[in-house]
């Protein structure tokens, strides 16, 4: 959680045609260099973890209700 956090600021966008943004996801390598720069070791369970909560912010961002 508390290494989300760190990055939780790095996502990618694009403008929707009807306004609006379309989120993608995190960009990968400004989280690693804001991962690095907050001294936290990335373990493939780590990442792990980080995707999922990735993916579960990108859905709830992208919902449309």
């Amino acid at each position: 959680m508390w290494a989300f956090l760190a990055v939780d600021r790095q996502w990618r966008g694009v403008a929707s045609p009807m306004g609006g943004v379309q989120w993608l996801g995190l960009d990968y390598t400004a989280a690693q260099a804001g991962l690095a720069l907050a001294g936290i070791s990335v373990s493939p369970e780590l990442w792990t973890e980080i995707c999922l909560i990735e993916a579960g912010a990108t859905e709830e961002l992208n919902r449309h209700d």
